[in-house]
């Protein structure tokens, strides 16, 4: 039931602070820009997944505890 997620919430977001400093750069072409936009939407998706699936596991731990 532990599974240890691929990659952690700190990497994700980080990756996903350099994808969009990327795509602020004035020398990225539209090409590029449109690989970062999906790089990036998928990181987004994956990180509220994460924080989903914490949530889940927080209140799981809570109604336990009562």
């Amino acid at each position: 039931m532990n599974k240890k997620p691929v990659q952690d919430y700190h990497t994700l977001n980080k990756r996903l602070d350099e994808v969009l400093a990327a795509m602020q750069s004035p020398d990225v072409s539209v090409d590029e820009a449109i690989a970062l936009y999906k790089e990036g939407s998928s990181l987004v998706e994956a990180l509220q997944k994460y924080l989903q699936d914490a949530e889940i596991r927080v209140t799981k731990l809570n109604t336990r505890d009562t």
